[in-house]
């Protein structure tokens, strides 16, 4: 094979590789299209409903109720964050970031605690009408668990489920 034929291979294999590259890329980001979506949607409502200006976070919350969890600033810029449940019947939670434990804290609470493989996700949910953080993490025997942290004070709640 020439050098003309193994350039002309060259310049098809690229081409491929950035259509890939393109196919993939597209594929992600038409997946990420939903919670773009739904994060639209529960800051429109927690700006209607709790005042919010801004939105900082957003969470999907799915424990034994569905919840949206923003965290954004409301008037006066005073950090909030804003439980909406997607049961109609269930109220929507309004807290004061201040007044419970950072995603910082609560990393390093259960990173003591834990003694985790690897930590997977930190987020805001609720369980039993508490306000919490859950932390998923995989274990020494690489199995995916899920603690749960009071938003307020930090401490271990006794929600816990492995698969």
């Amino acid at each position: 094979m020439g050098k003309a034929a193994l350039k002309k291979w060259l310049i098809i294999a690229s081409i491929l590789v950035l259509c890939l590259i393109g196919f993939v890329g597209g594929a992600y980001i038409k997946a990420l299209q939903p919670k773009k979506e739904a994060g639209n949607a529960a800051f429109k409502k927690a700006r209607e409903e709790a005042g919010l200006r801004s939105m900082d976070e957003f969470y999907l919350y799915n424990g034994q109720d569905s919840y949206s969890v923003i965290i954004g600033k409301g008037e006066k810029g005073i950090k909030k964050v804003v439980w909406l449940p997607e049961d109609k019947k269930k109220k929507i939670v309004v807290e004061d970031y201040k007044d419970g434990k950072t995603k910082k804290e609560i990393l390093s609470i259960a990173k003591e605690k834990l003694n985790p493989e690897k930590i997977i996700s930190v987020k805001l949910g609720m369980e039993k009408n508490v306000p919490l953080w859950e932390v998923t993490y995989l274990d020494d025997s690489e199995r995916f668990n899920y603690d749960y942290y009071d938003f307020k004070t930090g401490e271990w709640l006794k929600y816990y489920r492995s698969i």
